[in-house]
């Protein structure tokens, strides 16, 4: 005679040998989706790896790229500066020559009379690239 704790076991039994079947189904499916997960993470390490080396090759272009924007730069600085020269030059040379006054004396000269022909010698403006 089986009594009520036999019955019961019986039935936990039968309950926990259908869930060990149902997990045993499972382990197929989760080999197979583990299997794709780790190709996949090999595709995404691949690619990372060639999106490093091209981030590489840019970073170096663009190195490459200021450093020629920089010696243009001052290239065009040095033109800017003698087309200043050249103009300050060109302006002092058209500039109509200082008509004497009469009351103009020959003689011992004032202590600042060369610093005008001096500061329009001299160009004022210098062309400066911003950095």
């Amino acid at each position: 005679m089986e009594g009520p704790e036999s019955t019961d076991l019986r039935q936990r039994a039968v309950a926990l040998i259908q869930e060990t079947g149902a997990l045993l189904g499972m382990i197929p499916e989760l080999l197979d989706k583990s299997d794709e997960l780790k190709a996949s993470q090999e595709e995404a390490t691949k690619e990372a790896e060639a999106l490093r080396k091209e981030a590489a090759a840019l970073r170096s272009e663009v190195q490459q790229l200021r450093t020629a924007r920089d010696e243009m730069s001052d290239s065009l600085t040095v033109s800017m500066n003698e087309m200043l020269r050249l103009a300050s030059d060109a302006v002092a040379r058209l500039r109509p020559m200082e008509r004497r006054s009469s009351f103009w004396r020959d003689g011992s000269a004032s202590p600042c009379e060369g610093a005008p022909a001096k500061a329009a010698a001299e160009p004022a403006l210098v062309w400066k690239r911003d950095r």
